[in-house]
């Protein structure tokens, strides 16, 4: 039996593609099928919201750090456990160097659109016709209105929409569906997750067999092995808490496939840092619990001296401003760790977003912050993937550190030799 596919789309973000993406999979969890939800783009903040939402692990898509070859095989191992996978896109259907489009033409999967409908009529059947029809490649199948006002607006909706594109029907204004949002994104508690999930999966529910979906046969993926995993017999702590937990699972697995055992603790919270003999910091919110982190002098010391003591450690983007010499935020500014010199400040802007590589092009990534460090520039730095100057890189004994948080299989090599302490 081949598993089905299908995109979730929009003309650009805020339409309520997660909330939809959250409701289609909550609805088909509940009828029993077994679903795989990816997120197209670097984001992490809309697959937590959605694991949350769903209990799903979901998994990012992303052709600038995955590669087509990437692709196919996240796409492979998902078919080999699901009936149904569904793809949240990024940004709106065509936006971006590598947008979901690239995905539904070459792989022939079915769009459908969800569009914020709370201020137009029938401008929404205008809209879904110039989506429907920009590229002949990309078949946007069906649309769903979002935050309609009343059955009278849902049905001029309906009768704008021109043939063959299917109107599914709409979803309703609801107070209930508002989320929070931080700088980096969509935010909620796990409740107010599964609420918004079980609430869109009673609308969506009977819409599910009127749904076209593509079709991704089943087959064997080719397994890549090395004679010795790179990191067999290396303990990593990686921290994971309310502070630090932008960690895509395709890197623990990596890890993990290269014969580490991954060991996680909080420096919020915890006092000893376990045993290891590497340290991976990931990015996260640490401006929003700068108190917790600076009272915890323990861990704060024992970290510093895990990276004095010439043992490896990564740290990316929020655990990266954990290592500098301070940190500002709402015009509060507190001491950190100071093992690099640098003094950070959070603001109300976004000080940079792109993907990201180290020089040789190898090792790939992607950078989204709003904090800036202005008083530590360092001579090492990645570059965007259109070629001009990126992020700074500090180094100090074996730790690595940047804004930019890395896809661990882009460059094996790279990465296992950071986290080794081996050759750079």
């Amino acid at each position: 039996m081949n598993t089905k596919l299908m995109i979730l789309a929009s003309p650009g973000s805020n339409h309520g593609k997660t909330l939809l993406s959250a409701g289609f999979a909550k609805a088909l969890l509940d009828r029993g099928d077994r679903v795989t939800l990816f997120k197209m783009g670097p984001d992490y903040l809309d697959p937590r919201f959605l694991q949350k939402a769903t209990g799903l692990e979901v998994r990012q898509l992303d052709y600038w750090m995955l590669g087509g070859d990437g692709i196919a095989a996240e796409l492979t191992r998902a078919a080999a456990v699901s009936d149904v996978i569904l793809v949240e896109g990024v940004m709106g259907l065509f936006d971006g160097s590598f947008p979901v489009a690239q995905l539904a033409a070459e792989y022939a999967i079915p769009v459908t659109l969800t569009i914020d409908a709370a201020a137009m009529a029938q401008t929404f059947g205008a809209l879904v016709h110039g989506l429907a029809t920009y590229d002949e490649r990309v078949k946007v199948s069906a649309v769903l209105a979002n935050r309609v006002g009343s059955d009278r607006h849902g049905e001029m909706l309906e009768e704008s929409v021109r043939a063959p594109v299917k109107y599914l029907g709409w979803l309703p204004r609801d107070e209930r569906l508002q989320v929070e949002e931080r700088h980096l994104g969509i935010s909620s508690s796990e409740e107010q997750a599964q609420q918004c999930a079980r609430l869109v999966a009673e609308v969506v529910a009977p819409m599910l067999d009127a749904l076209e979906w593509g079709e991704l046969p089943q087959r064997e993926l080719a397994q890549v092995h090395t004679d010795v995993p790179r990191l067999s017999g290396k303990r990593i702590a990686v921290a994971r808490d309310e502070a630090f937990y932008f960690l895509y699972h395709a890197n623990t697995d990596f890890l993990q496939e290269q014969g580490a055992e991954l060991v996680y603790f909080s420096p919020l919270h915890d006092r000893q840092l376990p045993p290891c003999d590497a340290l991976y910091l990931p990015g996260g919110y640490p401006e929003l619990h700068l108190s917790a982190l600076t009272v915890n002098t323990t861990m704060a010391e024992q970290v510093r001296d895990h990276i004095l003591a010439d043992k490896p450690c990564v740290a990316e983007c929020g655990g990266m401003l954990y290592l500098q010499q301070s940190l500002e935020y709402a015009q509060h500014k507190t001491s950190l760790i100071g093992l690099l010199p640098g003094n950070a400040v959070v603001g109300d802007r976004l000080a940079a977003l792109g993907y990201q590589e180290l020089p040789d092009g190898k090792l790939k990534g992607h950078t989204f912050h709003y904090a800036r460090i202005d008083d530590a520039v360092t001579d090492e730095r990645t570059r965007y993937h259109d070629g001009r100057d990126g992020e700074f890189i500090w180094r100090r004994n074996r730790l690595v550190a940047s804004f930019v948080h890395w896809y661990f299989r882009s460059d094996p090599e790279t990465v296992c030799n950071w986290f080794s302490g081996g050759a750079e």
